[in-house]
């Protein structure tokens, strides 16, 4: 399990996830993931997944700090 943050105004450039699929789950917060184009709004209680192969971004929309914990399921 990976603590992130992400600062105000900031983001995870967008990235192809070879490793495995990436498991987001978010703790406080507000922003949006964007996985093989499709936008998902991310809030408190969120689980954003993107699966290996797939391309995302996590981008901090809010004020405060966006604090997940992030799982990478090698398969």
């Amino acid at each position: 399990m990976i603590p992130t943050r992400i600062h105000a105004g900031g983001s995870i450039g967008m990235h192809r996830q070879d490793s495995g699929d990436d498991i987001n789950y978010i703790l406080s917060g507000e922003g949006k993931a964007i996985c093989d184009g499709k936008e998902e709004i991310l809030k408190p209680g969120v689980c954003h997944i993107c699966p290996k192969g797939s391309e995302h971004s996590i981008i901090n929309t809010g004020k405060k700090d966006l604090v997940m914990r992030t799982i990478v399921v090698h398969r």
